[in-house]
């Protein structure tokens, strides 16, 4: 049960103001991923939170007795693209508009993405109530207009998909002196649906400036998700001349971000091209799609690192398209499910989810699969955990590879049931260590029912139960742990009891960790002990 009226998004500005309360609560709770709890306020009939922390936090509601009545989240940021919550909407039929924006709020997204909303690529704006996409598709647009303005109201940002290089054939064929150019002399075109038009083409810059500002100031986008296609990798312009991709995309985005710098922009660098990109606006945020041959989960990691690279991450957002759902839905699901786990791990944010209970697995995003009644749930435990753990691992140091499985590292898991492996591996407990501040957070995620380590195959249900997990600590006396465990009490971080043990350099303390559904969090904690503590045992 959630607040009704609770926006997924805040900025630091403004305070989370919460109605709606439910009957007998005495107190209202803002609790961050690391456990710290900001009391809010009541004015009349609602609870008001103020200078929030930036981040993805639980709002509690609590009664005089103690007892949890409600529980939703929400994120505070700096800027609309910081860590999003990503979603994809491409459902504009007047009879789902509701249904899809009450599944982007159950997401809690921040950021929505819209879907070939487009009449045309160079001339998006529909001209009629009644159109079709560019590949046939019918759509409305009253229903579009109003999911735009409904994803707002959420809070959301509204996304325009947006390819900053596509047009129709005929619009190329008059504009040659804007396309790109095959070695051979013919023009750059992706199958025989589009061409490809110069993103550092100036007339080219203007015309698209043009076209798809005009259209987000008409239909009410706050925002553009810039598509690449990954294509081309070596092509000329039209004086034949070799161009750089890569700063051919730069150019655009200088331009947009200057034309537009109140937009929120994501940019798809596909499979990480082109490598280690500026994204340059405030607003932006990084965006790669996923394609072989980065088909497991342990190529995440690495793809990550070279789409940033020398850049920061900073909380970008990978795409992919698991097509799993053929015949064990029961697999296909785990699978989904296990993705987002190791994505949000790996200090990212994954778009998978969306419309009316829709999940990708093509990259049409009409041709997505849609969830059925009873999976929705299991979907949403493992979402909302997310959002519960996912600032753990977006901005701390990560030990990973010097800590786990090192003779001299400073964290021990042991699970008697299968190796553990600091990346996503087939048949092993796939384990994240990041040290941010005083706390030092553990991600176990169950990968022993899988037999590639692939998110583009079907997954088993995993074997494991528990996890031995020891640390290295300063001092081992003022420690406290909670642990927060999929499938138990909401996944909602519990204190757990600390032994010390020995170490090769002193002692280090220990604690159980229980595996339930497949993925649990340990949370450390060097700065307070149990005795100082006065909050509660739930967070």
């Amino acid at each position: 049960m959630g607040f009704a009226d609770l926006k997924t998004r805040y900025s630091t500005s403004e305070p989370v103001i919460v109605g709606d309360l439910p009957t007998g609560t005495k107190s209202v709770v803002c609790r961050t991923a690391f456990g710290r709890s900001h009391p809010a306020h009541f004015e009349a009939d609602v609870a008001v939170a103020s200078n929030l922390p930036v981040g993805t936090h639980a709002l509690e509601a609590w009664s005089e007795d103690g007892e949890l009545l409600c529980e939703e989240f929400t994120t505070v940021s700096r800027r609309p693209g910081d860590d999003p919550v990503i979603g994809f909407a491409t459902s504009f039929d007047p009879q789902r508009v509701d249904e899809v924006l009450s599944w982007l709020c159950s997401l809690r997204c921040t950021i929505v993405q819209f879907y070939d909303w487009m009449q045309q690529y160079s001339a998006p704006l529909p001209s009629d109530g009644e159109y079709s996409d560019p590949l046939g598709r019918p759509l409305f647009r009253d229903s579009l207009e109003r999911l735009v303005s409904g994803v707002r109201d959420l809070g959301a940002v509204a996304q325009a998909y947006a390819p900053i290089c596509a047009a129709e054939p005929a619009y190329g064929e008059a504009h040659r002196d804007w396309l790109l150019y095959r070695n051979d002399g013919r023009p750059q075109h992706l199958g025989d649906l589009l061409e490809i038009m110069d993103p550092a083409n100036t007339a080219w810059q203007e015309h698209w400036l043009a076209a798809y500002g005009d259209a987000a100031d008409t239909l009410g986008f706050d925002g553009f998700h810039l598509d690449t296609y990954g294509y081309p990798r070596n092509p000329l312009d039209a004086g034949a001349r070799p161009l750089s991709m890569r700063i051919a995309y730069r150019g655009f985005l200088e331009r947009l971000s200057a034309a537009l710098p109140s937009a929120t922009l994501s940019f798809n660098q596909v499979n990480g091209v082109p490598s280690g990109l500026e994204l340059g606006s405030l607003s932006s945020f990084r965006y790669v799609e996923v394609w072989p041959p980065n088909d497991r989960w342990r190529h995440l990691e690495g793809l990550i690192n070279r789409s940033a690279s020398p850049y920061r991450w900073a909380g970008g957002a990978l795409a992919l398209y698991p097509p799993v759902w053929g015949g064990d839905r029961d697999g296909a699901l785990r699978t989904v499910m296990l993705t987002e786990a190791v994505t949000t791990s790996l200090g990212a944010g994954l778009l998978v989810f969306g419309d009316d209970a829709g999940v990708l697995c093509d990259p049409y995003y009409p041709n997505h699969a849609r969830l059925r009644k009873c999976e929705t749930s299991r979907v949403l435990d493992w979402h909302r955990f997310a959002l519960r753990c996912r600032d753990l691992f977006r901005h701390g140091e990560d030990t990973s590879w010097c800590d786990l499985g090192d003779p001299n590292g400073a964290v021990l898991i042991n699970t008697p049931d299968a190796a553990v492996s600091p990346e996503p591996d087939a048949g092993t407990l796939f384990a994240r260590v990041v040290r941010t501040g005083s706390t030092t957070a553990i991600s176990c995620i169950d990968l022993s029912g899988s037999a590639r380590g692939s998110w583009a195959e079907p997954t088993a249900d995993g074997k494991l139960h528990e996890a031995r997990v020891q640390a290295l600590v300063t001092d081992p006396g003022r420690c406290r742990a909670e642990v927060g465990v999929l499938g138990v009490a909401g996944g909602r971080f519990k204190e757990v009891d600390l032994t010390s043990v020995d170490h090769s350099e002193g002692k280090a303390v220990e604690l159980r960790l229980p595996i339930a559904e497949g993925w649990s969090v340990a949370r450390i904690d060097e700065r307070l002990s149990p005795k100082a503590h006065r909050g509660r045992k739930s967070a």
